[in-house]
């Protein structure tokens, strides 16, 4: 294998840590052999107004060279590199870059912005890692990992010293294992040393027949196990797909996993949720969402009464940022008119997590539904549903799907 190939397939990994995090990432390298051809960076929450001796503290407990980056550098096996106080870490191609912390320090997210220029340049070769913390940097990071085919493991919460960092990310349900600390470094390893070559064209061009044909029983497994229907996503995003679950469960053919399919339900269900992952950027058509904000909303209001009812469907509800706008929906029907929320997902445990995550002052749940509270007027209701088959779906005053 050349260089540049075998530079391209390495795994990296970043491990993201704050408050309590020291004591968990020595106990993580002490179980790390000497020889594992991975690559190790670690974004701390550091004082910038200090100087950082996180390399020389760590160094006793590990097999590796470890390395504070002090300019940019190439990115080598069996290194362990360390971010310095005061600066931002970037993964680009095969080298990390420094960059300025941002001025305001409510803005600053180390782990997040190396997590996402991680994902950007390493796709399914990207493993994060989330370890001791307080706050919430490193969720919006996990988003984008896993969906480039990444792979994400959480420290277990109940060695976790602080758990305010793991909980923000088991939060986003993308978190592929929650383990302690000690198992992470020998999972990593299994999936690093699985590679499954489904044989997929690089050109985008279709896939061989015997690789089309395998695909399509499993597409069919998933449509007959979960009710869901792949058949017309991309062929090289559903080998990603198969390919990361394959290395999760360090099956290397497309038999074998064809066989866990049909003996394991919970790896459909695992799968046809891989499928599912949203882009992290769910704002990115600005000029249109500021149009829905500025215009198309506040037209909805017009001329409505207190006797009125605004009937809004959000559709694509797949995680925060898709609640957001139920949400903001919902924050509106304080007023006049009512303001029932119908929220469809195909994942049911996003819809369950947005029920999960509404404003507790102004809903009592029930059933399916969020209530406010001494009225039977549904303000908030989650469902599964397909909008391009269901018509009933259409009669709304707002309809969006991202």
């Amino acid at each position: 294998m050349d260089k540049s190939r075998h530079d391209s397939e390495r795994v990296i990994v970043g491990l993201g840590a704050s408050a309590g995090g020291l004591a968990a990432l020595k106990t993580f390298f002490q179980h790390v052999p000497e020889k594992t051809g991975v690559t190790f960076v670690v974004v701390m929450h550091l004082s910038a107004e200090h100087e950082s001796h996180l390399a020389e503290l760590l160094q006793p407990f590990i097999r590796m060279p470890v390395i504070q980056v002090g300019r940019t550098v190439a990115m080598e096996p069996d290194h362990v590199y360390v971010i310095p106080p005061g600066c931002n870490l970037s993964a680009l191609d095969s080298h990390l870059r420094l960059s300025d912390l941002e001025t305001q320090r409510r803005e600053r997210a180390p782990i997040d912005h190396f997590f996402r220029t991680l994902a950007s340049t390493h796709d399914g070769n990207a493993i994060g890692i989330i370890l001791s913390g307080t706050g919430s940097d490193g969720a919006l990071g996990v988003k984008a990992i896993r969906e480039s085919g990444g792979l994400i493991f959480v420290q277990d919460l109940t060695e976790a010293e602080f758990d305010g960092m793991p909980r923000s990310a088991i939060a986003t349900g993308l978190v592929d294992r929650v383990l302690p600390v000690r198992q992470m470094p020998g999972a990593i390893l299994n999936y690093a040393r699985t590679r499954p070559n489904l044989g997929l064209p690089a050109d985008n061009s279709p896939p061989e027949p015997d690789l089309e044909r395998q695909l399509g029983q499993i597409l069919g497994r998933l449509r007959a196990g979960t009710g869901r229907d792949f058949t017309r996503y991309k062929s090289s995003t559903v080998v990603r797909r198969i390919q990361r679950r394959m290395q999760i469960n360090q099956v290397e053919t497309l038999d074998a996993y064809e066989e866990l399919l049909a003996t394991t339900p919970a790896e459909a269900s695992s799968l046809a949720d891989d499928m599912l992952i949203t882009v992290t950027n769910f704002f990115r058509d600005t000029d249109v969402f500021e149009l829905l904000e500025q215009q198309i909303v506040p037209a909805l209001f017009e001329g409505k009464t207190e006797d009125d009812e605004v009937r809004v469907l959000d559709g694509g509800l797949c995680d925060r940022r898709g609640g957001l706008l139920v949400r903001d929906a919902v924050a509106g029907a304080r007023g006049a008119p009512a303001v029932p929320t119908a929220a469809a997902d195909l994942r049911q445990r996003s819809a369950r997590r947005v029920l999960g995550e509404g404003p507790r002052r102004l809903f009592l749940r029930r059933g399916c539904e969020r209530r406010r509270p001494g009225t039977t007027c549904p303000i908030l209701r989650v469902a599964r549903r397909r909008l391009s088959s269901e018509a009933r779906a259409s009669r709304r005053d707002r309809l969006h799907a991202p």
